[in-house]
């Protein structure tokens, strides 16, 4: 206490200035556990400080969470993006054939794709069975808007997966730090991301990231590796798996402590190994324990005055160790994090105090104040004068006091010389508008940014000039007078030429130049006028056969066309081969415009030095009161109506919707159908013309749905195909029929194999299973294949068709006669039967060239050693001609409309002996 008072005693007799710094110091030590805390370089520091003690304790991962990256490698082998939907299908059926846990697919699914690939996505999904979680994103509605709304995945999808929150939240310096246990969704908890794969039961609040755990000991693997079964059971069986990318070219990234850039989805496994793993980092309140620290530095400075210098700053060297070790324990081993820069801090606050109870400091500061304003104003001229941005200080009455040479050379000006003297009239008029309302007393600092070109190099460079006043205070207060200025000027010649080209890309298809999509619906908003959507035929055919760079030489020649007729007209490439084009609205003149663009593309198109001919479809809509997003779905709608039929262009037509709509019903519904018992198959006899005995019968698929009633299987079957969900259904029918049979004493069995069930499933695993589920006899089984089934992979295809063969499965070719029919493949395709087409069959007696052609058809169907069947026998006199032409088998109403089995049954006596035991 006696050293106390002596120094209290010292205070009041010291030089004032030391003994205001000294009171200064006190104050300030025991107030900054308080401030310092809230304080931006406190924060910051404090921050560094704990990521670097995970940095000098690191951990490894549990190994119970799997990352499946989408990487360099993996976007190399798929070759596009953003992928059709339907290879998240895939992964996802290969996962769920690896026994994994919960499958997290970090990718924004909150936006429709095409049907179909959506389509094939939920129906992955389902089949998973509930395992999946997929995004949801709360996110801002507006840039300026402080209401939130969240992202959900389309319902389609989000109807077999569980929604979970994967917001990355960053600190304010852009750093992502901590994670959320979850939040409210539909009036619900709902999980994030970390809280779902982790098991957690907290659905609230947020926590900080152990970033001790090293991200490379979490078990990774290429997606493209896992798609090509490289990477399976063996790796993944057990572990709960995250989908995402990795890829830098997909721009996933963010920064974090320790490890820099980290891609998204690995921040939520580091967030859900800091739950596994029951590192539950907790922050401590620490201003009670720094007063007591502040408190004791301050009697311990006034208390021990008498030691020296060097002690000291031995002692305050030790204790800021003390605290940095004890902090470092704390994290490591009990998760305690806190920060030790207010320690520090308190500490050299302490050790200055020390330092002024032994020297005066104020005399010592006072000169080191005026050499550094002299050595600033020094260092001041200088930048000013090698700046490579254009400086220039002037007074109150605009006369230049400093200027930089590179303004010097911008502004054909000099030190001296007034602002109203610039030849650049933009800068002059800016200088004078905001002198002239600056007020220095009332307004402070003020700023204005003007924008000039000049001419430089044959070319002209764009400048900005930043100009700022400032008040000049006169006895401590701002004067009305007063005021100093500074232009800055930058050259933003390179920044405006990025601008622009950033503007044409987001405006523009990058292949064409024309408008894209979003920019065409833009120009078009609230226009009236006849919207007309153009497809190129065959354009998919063209690019297989003679490369994409063919492809994409089409369809710039395409968008040059009509550039060239069309300039002043709004034109997009909306999508793959599709173009946009609005016409000022006439009455009646919807056909003459459809018209003139057929006309338009009557002579052929001329690229790559040759000239093609080019086939197109129209759709056309009227643009009017509807918005323009519903005007060009309108014109889709008729273009699609157009490109099923025969017609080059249709008009949208309100019927069309409804079709469209009962399309879209069929497609939904038939999701339900199978499992509801709602198809059924009939059988049409196959007999023997020569003996008329029965041998076989085709297996046919109905629908009766229970509101609108049985649905013809031209309409339903082309949806289930679009759709993908023709597999499943053909595989029941293949089980169905396969049992059927089995019951009849005799006869074959054909089923009917669409070319997208052939080409995405294991065809004869489907077979294998049915006939071994039915007893069934191989030879007693025929599957009828249409032309296109291998028209696009001739050699997959007859691979496959070699293999049913060799288990003893008779193949059959549907519908000859019709579609692609080429005899340069049908000598090297293994089949069994060749199948007349009934159109053909039932105008052969009247019209003695198709008779021909049947008499041609049989005739090379022998020759190639193949069995004869005619469909659609309705008479007499036809059944007798084929009879004629030796054609072994037919099918028809002569013999029997479809029927169901115990009818064929019963018709036939066809009860196998087992039956009628």
């Amino acid at each position: 206490m006696k050293s106390v008072k002596r120094s209290l005693s010292r205070l009041r007799r010291g030089n004032p200035g030391t003994v205001l710094l000294r009171a200064l110091l006190v104050l300030t030590i025991l107030t900054f556990p308080i401030i310092g805390p809230q304080l931006a370089p406190v924060v910051q520091l404090n921050d560094e400080l704990v990521a670097t003690r995970f940095e000098w304790a690191p951990r490894n991962s549990s190994g119970k969470i799997a990352f499946i990256a989408i990487d360099k490698h993996t976007l190399d082998e798929v070759g596009v993006w953003p992928w059709p939907r339907s290879v998240y299908g895939k992964i996802l059926d290969k996962l769920y054939s690896s026994n994994v846990g919960d499958i997290f697919v970090d990718i924004d699914f909150s936006t429709p794709s095409s049907a179909s690939e959506d389509a094939l996505f939920a129906s992955a999904l389902a089949r998973v069975g509930g395992g999946v979680l997929l995004p949801i994103f709360r996110q801002q509605k507006a840039a300026s808007s402080s209401q939130t709304e969240i992202s959900q995945p389309i319902p389609q999808l989000l109807a077999n997966a569980w929604p979970v929150f994967a917001n990355v939240a960053t600190d304010a310096d852009g750093v992502v730090r901590r994670f959320d246990f979850g939040n409210d969704f539909d009036g619900r908890p709902t999980p994030s991301a970390a809280s779902a794969l982790s098991g957690g039961s907290k659905l609230s609040g947020s926590q900080l990231i152990d970033f001790s755990i090293i991200p490379e000991t979490i078990p990774t693997y290429s997606f493209a590796d896992v798609l090509t079964g490289q990477v399976g059971t063996k790796q993944l069986a057990g572990r709960s798996v995250v989908v995402g990318a990795s890829a830098t070219e997909l721009k996933d990234t963010f920064n974090v402590p320790v490890y820099g850039g980290l891609a998204g989805p690995l921040i939520h496994v580091l967030a859900a190994e800091t739950q596994l793993q029951s590192r539950i980092l907790r922050e401590i309140y620490q201003t009670p324990l720094d007063l007591l620290f502040a408190s004791a530095l301050i009697f311990g400075v006034f208390c021990f005055r008498s030691l020296g210098m060097g002690k000291t700053t031995l002692i305050a060297a030790a204790l800021g160790c003390g605290c940095e070790a004890a902090a470092f324990f704390l994290q490591k081993d009990l998760a305690i994090v806190s920060g030790t820069i207010v320690p520090w801090t308190l500490l050299a606050l302490a050790w200055v105090l020390a330092l002024n109870e032994r020297i005066d400091l104020g005399e010592m500061i006072a000169a080191i104040a005026k050499v550094d304003a002299r050595n600033s104003r020094r260092l001041m001229r200088t930048i000013i004068a090698d700046s490579s941005d254009g400086i220039i200080a002037f007074d109150a009455d605009l006369r230049i006091s400093e200027i930089s040479d590179s303004a010097k050379s911008i502004l054909e000006i000099s030190t001296g010389d007034s602002l109203l003297t610039i030849r650049e009239g933009t800068v002059s008029q800016a200088v004078t508008e905001i002198v002239g309302h600056y007020d220095p007393q009332q307004i402070g600092i003020q700023s204005k940014i003007v924008e000039f070109l000049k001419p430089l190099d044959e070319k002209l460079a764009a400048y900005e000039a930043l100009i700022t006043l400032s008040p000049l205070e006169a006895m401590g207060r701002p004067s009305a007078k007063a005021f100093g200025g500074c232009i800055i000027i930058r050259d933003i010649t390179a920044r405006k030429l990025y601008e622009d080209k950033l503007k044409r890309m987001s405006e523009q298809d990058e292949l064409t130049g024309l408008l894209n999509r979003r920019e065409f619906l833009v120009r078009i908003e609230g226009r009236s006028g006849i919207i007309a959507l153009l497809d190129i035929e065959r354009f998919t055919s063209i690019c297989t056969t003679l490369g994409r760079e063919i492809g994409d030489a089409l369809l710039k020649a395409v968008a040059s066309r009509l550039v060239s007729a069309l300039p002043d007209a709004p034109l997009a490439r909306i999508d793959g081969d599709l173009f946009a084009i609005l016409f000022a609205e006439e009455e009646g003149e919807t056909k003459n415009h459809a018209e003139w663009l057929l006309h338009l593309f009557e002579e052929p198109v001329a690229f790559n030095g040759t000239l093609t001919a080019v086939g197109i479809r129209l759709g056309i809509a009227r643009c009017g009161p509807v918005s323009a997003e519903n005007s060009l779905r309108a014109a889709e709608s008729a273009l699609d109506i157009a490109k099923k039929s025969s017609e080059q262009w249709k008009a949208f037509d309100p019927e069309m919707a409804l079709q469209q709509a009962r399309t879209r019903r069929l497609e939904v519904d038939m999701r339900a159908a199978l499992r509801n018992h709602q198809f059924f198959l009939v059988f049409q006899p196959q007999i023997d013309l020569a003996t008329q005995r029965f041998v076989g019968a085709e297996a046919l698929l109905r629908w009766g749905h229970p509101e609108l009633g049985l649905i013809s299987p031209a309409e339903f079957v082309p949806i289930a195909e679009s759709s993908g969900q023709i597999c499943e259904i053909g595989r029941w029918v293949l089980m169905q029929s396969c049992a059927e049979a089995a019951r009849w004493s005799h006869g074959v069995i054909s089923v009917n194999v669409s070319a997208i069930q052939f080409e995405r499933t294991d065809l004869e695993a489907d077979v294998l299973h049915a006939l071994h589920q039915s007893g069934l006899a191989a030879s007693r089984l025929c599957l009828e294949l249409t032309e296109s089934a291998f028209i696009n992979d001739g050699g997959g295809s007859i691979a496959k068709m070699v293999d049913l063969r060799a288990a003893g499965i008779t193949l059959a070719l549907d519908d000859f006669g019709t579609g692609y029919s080429s005899m340069s493949y049908l000598a090297d395709l293994p089949l069994d039967k060749l199948k007349i087409d009934q159109s053909f069959v039932r105008r052969m007696i009247h019209d003695p060239s198709v008779h021909e052609i049947v008499k041609a058809i049989v005739s090379m169907g022998h020759g190639l050693g193949m069995e004869i069947v005619a469909e659609g026998i309705e008479g007499q006199a036809e059944k007798e001609a084929l009879c004629r032409l030796r054609c072994e088998t037919g099918q028809g109403y002569l013999f029997s409309k479809p029927q169901r089995s115990d009818d064929i049954l019963r018709q036939y006596r066809l009860l196998a002996p087992a039956v009628i035991g």
